[in-house]
């Protein structure tokens, strides 16, 4: 998308009233500002957006003028959505000259609002900019629908005495008492206990939010991140089973003793793979009451994946057009490698999509998650974003036919979300993994759907 920058710079003459005041309470004092402006402008209130302007601003930027650029804005633009991050930039040689910058959703794509300000509260700049994706390290906040002050934390350990021993986190309600309890179960990649991804941190959102809903959740570190090195060292084969059945097994025995959970209603949350593999244990699981599925694959794996790397190789932020053709033909080469009949356990992983181990996907032939489950007769909460390119509407659909209606398993239900995507945070346009960077939290109404499901089930 090409730049979009209208530009109003007026500089305040006079004295800063920075001597005046402690620096720190100044800058809040500004970044309070561009706030109300902010709210105003997304309501079209002009009027007050413009009395947040310097006299000067006023002069080289009327309030018609302001009106007429904002709507010009917003045909490009599309709708606004919400301001999902709000930072401030400092001049380096100059601190009197501060830039606040809000990074907004609109429908055809996210934006940067700068508003400037030279040694006064008053604004005397307003910019627009296409958004930069950058790496936002902030340290990670709860979610705002979190109860904090009714909620406790607990550790439980699982599969105490094994090789595989490690420590879950337990959020739980405050009040005494027995809870339902979710485990979560991780997606792709060796992820920690909160599926950590630069700030966000969406098991973290989850176990905060659904706690605050009476609702206990156990999330521990995944076995291929805390026993990387031994698995490596004892050239152990890497398969679905190692990387995440045994280790939902484990937590299910574990959660199923501890004296604050209602062992009679526990359910398993899977994310990504997570969800498509957790059929798999349910062989050795007894009485478990449900399962949630967050942007879990129906189809066979290597299919998703070709379709996703794909997909990622067409966005031009991501890789050289010059280098897209080759890497494409290794990746359909690998695919084809993946699925030949021919496959054996001494494939050299380097022939074999995202050089995995052959005993990863000879694990999964003939394996059928849709069915499995529906063998079990679980009862099954499908979630999705529909703005996820790892897991695609595709999938939603599979699991929709397979589990919910006449056909389907008493008490599941699906769920999509236009704005959502594969980490559950909200994004518009093209999805991109570079989105994944940018702070958010899982929205409120995910979490007011899982709890209603639950209750619902625990009804039955």
């Amino acid at each position: 998308m090409k730049q979009f920058i209208i530009t109003v710079i007026v500089f305040l003459a006079g004295q800063s009233i920075l001597e005046a005041q402690p620096y720190q309470q100044f800058l809040d004092w500004q970044i309070a500002q561009s706030k109300r402006c902010m709210n105003a402008v997304l309501k079209k209130d002009f009027q007050k957006a413009y009395d947040l302007f310097t006299p000067e601003m006023k002069k080289e930027f009327s309030r018609d003028t302001f009106a007429i650029f904002w709507n010009l804005f917003e045909k490009k633009a599309g709708k606004p959505y919400k301001v999902f991050n709000v930072r401030t930039d400092i001049d380096n040689e100059d601190s009197t000259l501060i830039t606040i910058i809000h990074s907004i959703r609109c429908s055809n794509g996210n934006w940067d609002i700068r508003m400037s300000f030279k040694g006064s509260h008053l604004i005397d700049g307003f910019y627009v900019d296409t958004f930069k994706p950058h790496y936002d390290r902030r340290a990670y906040t709860v979610p705002d629908y979190a109860y904090t002050d009714s909620i406790k934390v607990r550790t439980l350990t699982i599969g105490k005495g094994t090789d595989w021993e490690t420590e879950g986190i337990l959020t739980l309600p405050l009040k005494s008492g027995k809870y339902p309890i979710i485990i979560i179960i991780h997606g792709s990649g060796p992820l920690d206990e909160d599926g950590t991804y630069v700030a966000n941190k969406p098991y973290a959102d989850l176990a905060w939010g659904l706690a605050s809903k009476g609702i206990g959740v156990l999330r521990f570190t995944k076995r291929t991140r805390k026993y990387y090195s031994a698995i490596k060292d004892k050239g152990l084969e890497i398969t679905p089973d190692l990387e995440s059945t045994e280790d939902a097994i484990a937590a299910f025995n574990a959660v199923k003793t501890f004296r604050e959970a209602d062992s009679e209603n526990i359910f398993l949350l899977g994310h990504g793979t997570g969800g498509m593999i957790m059929p798999r244990a349910l062989q050795a699981i007894k009485n478990l009451k449900g399962m949630i599925l967050l942007g879990a694959p129906a189809r066979p794996l290597p299919d998703v994946l070709i379709e996703q790397l794909e997909y990622v190789l067409t966005l031009d932020t991501l890789i050289e057009k010059k280098d897209s053709g080759a890497k494409l033909e290794k990746l359909r080469k690998q695919y084809k490698t993946v699925i030949s009949p021919k496959l054996n356990k001494d494939t050299p992983s380097e022939y074999l999509l995202l050089e995995t181990p052959a005993s990863y996907w000879l694990s999964l032939r003939n394996y059928d998650q849709v069915q499995t489950l529906k063998k079990y007769k679980i009862p099954t909460l499908i979630l999705h974003g529909e703005r996820d390119f790892q897991t695609t509407m595709k999938d939603f659909s599979l699991w929709q036919k397979g589990l919910v209606g006449k056909n389907g398993i008493q008490g599941s239900k699906a769920i999509s979300y236009p704005l959502l995507n594969y980490l559950f945070l909200e994004g518009v346009g093209k999805a991109s993994p570079s989105e994944y960077t940018i702070f958010d939290h899982i929205p409120e109404e995910v979490m007011n759907d899982i709890s209603s499901w639950i209750m619902s089930i625990m009804k039955q």
